[in-house]
């Protein structure tokens, strides 16, 4: 394979691995694929030892012109199928790509191969993306027995003529008056005329083509020449290109710049470069225009809102909503739908679009399907968070902390502590003692109405329950013999009052519930929300005039070419302290390039 080709790192960097299931097309014995030659870290996924001529290896690097035996790109094709790789003519491909040359070697029908360029677009953006997820990673274990390659080139072992019966039978010889090295004509006499067929490929490395003369990267040339053509060349990276289109137009997306090992590429063996190959930074994270209680993700499951089928036929519309609960950590980046009011599911992409929030209001995003960190202004990279009070880079100030317990025997639904409109960073969490194997009461929580909303009319919930309340989005654990507690997910202040219950079976044992949240400081009086039941106080932590404040521009990021200054840009107030309300819009940028001279 053209590794060198791809925008991707080799799969092997420097340890060889192996791949089982290939099997020679002509003798039916096995091949042995050999991603890499230990040595030689940037060579083919799809070099093959035939177990019949085990000395006898067809290279498919791009400082060697293809070798002309058909039976390797059966090979490989299969070996890309294994790597996730779809035919050039397939659905998905001409989806995504468009309709592609029939000259690739993921083309259904293979015909001949474009030497030059023997991977499609769509083979070359899949294996990149294969690889960047990590799924190459298992073949970079280390082997048990280093396989080394041969020192001589495969035409030394094997000539023209021997090339030729390999590629079309016995009573075949090489074409008199043909360049073998450009392209190997093969010649048969049939009914007393010579006939001369050719798989539009050259012969392959070395192959003799004249006295003294041997083939190489598609000339004849002298042999003595063998160690200028085959001199190593190693990679280096290329400069950074410009930054991609944003993945989002509003409320933060992500985009990307990339640089590719060709400056120069490696050659004949040389070593890939190591390092990034892209960089990602934060784009259009203003926030979009007010479009009800839709989420990003939601959009995105929205999108496949439509009628299905049941086994009986019948056609029913489903909407589909995010899920949330249930969702494991390394899951969250996947696209999971649930059809609303059921408990079905399904993932319907692995990934989300770039700039998706991992969980609502997580102060992190999923790049790529990996969810990164950001700061609560929505930036990668960013340091500021939320403080207690909800506010951006607030310093805790501007609220007032509420905390109490509840330790009484009680038995049915009893008011622990009633939240009120505007309350944030709410935490309620039930203890057990020591002696206790299991809980004998339950959380619950309702609306001033009287609606339940968790655990309501007796019937308990065992599993994680997501409940969005107007933009406030709570979580509770799920009953279990370990764990009940609520919380509140991300800042957002609550829009209306909530009132939290247990809910006791065993009249004999005291229950133990501990909550706490923070009010706006003019929010003082504590019978607004504290019930009799509960012992509760207060715990009192001033605003300025925010602003933009940037730090100095670091060096740049390289010592040649092109490279990134970075600064720090953070919202202080007036004291020089983290803060709130800065306009995004204002917000100076936290990247330059720079321009020094040439590596």
């Amino acid at each position: 394979m053209f590794w060198s080709q791809l925008p991707t790192h080799p799969l092997c960097a420097h340890k060889p691995s192996f791949m089982p299931g290939a099997v020679s097309k002509a003798s039916r014995k096995p091949f042995m694929p050999v991603p890499c030659w230990p040595e030689r870290p940037s060579a083919p996924l799809c070099s093959v030892i035939d177990a019949s001529h085990s000395e006898y290896t067809v290279h498919l690097l791009k400082s060697y012109p293809l070798g002309n035996n058909i039976i390797t790109f059966p090979t490989c094709i299969p070996t890309g199928h294994l790597l996730g790789l779809s035919h050039d003519d397939s659905k998905f491909c001409e989806e995504n790509f468009g309709s592609m040359e029939d000259k690739r070697l993921m083309s259904s029908i293979l015909t001949s191969i474009d030497a030059s360029k023997p991977w499609s677009k769509c083979t070359s953006a899949t294996i990149t993306e294969f690889l960047d997820d990590g799924h190459g990673n298992c073949l970079l274990d280390q082997p048990r027995k280093q396989i080394l390659g041969p020192e001589e080139l495969p035409g030394q072992t094997y000539d023209a003529i021997r090339q030729c019966k390999l590629a079309f039978g016995p009573e075949y010889t090489v074409c008199p008056g043909m360049d073998v090295c450009s392209r190997l004509w093969c010649a048969v006499v049939r009914q007393g005329q010579m006939v001369c067929l050719t798989k539009k490929l050259p012969a392959v490395e070395g192959t003799p083509c004249g006295k003294g003369r041997i083939c190489l990267q598609g000339k004849c040339v002298d042999k003595t020449k063998k160690k200028y053509y085959s001199a190593s060349n190693h990679g280096n990276w290329g400069s950074w290109g410009p930054w991609g289109q944003c993945s989002r137009t509003c409320g933060g997306g992500v985009q990307f710049a990339y640089r590719h090992c060709n400056n120069p590429a490696p050659r004949n063996n040389g070593r890939y470069c190591t390092g990034k190959r892209a960089i990602y930074r934060s784009c259009n994270v203003a926030s979009c225009p007010a479009n009800g209680m839709f989420s990003f993700r939601q959009e995105q499951c929205e999108a496949r809102n439509g009628y299905q089928s049941d086994a009986k036929g019948v056609k029913t519309f489903v909407e589909w909503v995010p899920k949330y609960a249930g969702v494991l950590l390394g899951d969250v980046c996947k696209l999971t739908c649930r059809a609303k009011g059921t408990g079905y599911y399904v993932v319907f992409s692995p990934k989300v679009t770039d700039g998706t929030e991992c969980r609502p209001y997580s102060n992190s995003v999923c790049v790529r399907g990996r969810c990164i960190r950001t700061g609560c202004d929505g930036i990668i990279g960013s340091k500021l968070q939320y403080d207690k009070c909800g506010v951006c880079g607030g310093d805790n100030s501007s609220c007032t902390k509420v905390m109490g317990t509840f330790n009484k025997k009680s038995k049915g639904y009893t008011d622990i502590v009633k939240i009120p409109i505007g309350a944030t960073h709410i935490k309620v969490r039930q203890f057990k003692s020591k002696d206790q194997n299991r809980f004998t009461a339950y959380l619950a929580l309702k609306r001033k109405n009287g609606e339940y909303l968790v655990n309501g009319k007796y019937m308990i919930s065992t599993s994680e329950t997501i409940i969005d309340l107007n933009g406030t989005v709570m979580n509770y654990s799920g009953w279990s013999h370990k764990d009940d507690f609520l919380h509140a997910m991300g800042h957002s202040a609550t829009k209306e009052i909530l009132i939290v219950q247990i809910l006791a079976t065993d009249l004999t044992k005291a229950v133990d519930v501990r909550y706490s949240f923070f009010v706006p400081k003019k929010q003082t009086q504590m019978t607004n929300y504290v019930t009799s039941n509960s012992n509760s106080n207060k715990v009192t932590p001033q605003l300025t005039q925010p602003q933009w404040v940037t730090g100095p521009w670091l060096s740049c990021s390289r010592t040649c070419d092109t490279g990134w200054h970075t600064r720090t840009v953070q919202c202080k107030d007036g004291h020089g302290k983290l803060a709130k309300g800065c306009l995004l819009s204002q917000r100076p940028s936290a990247f330059k390039q720079c321009l020094l001279k040439k590596c």
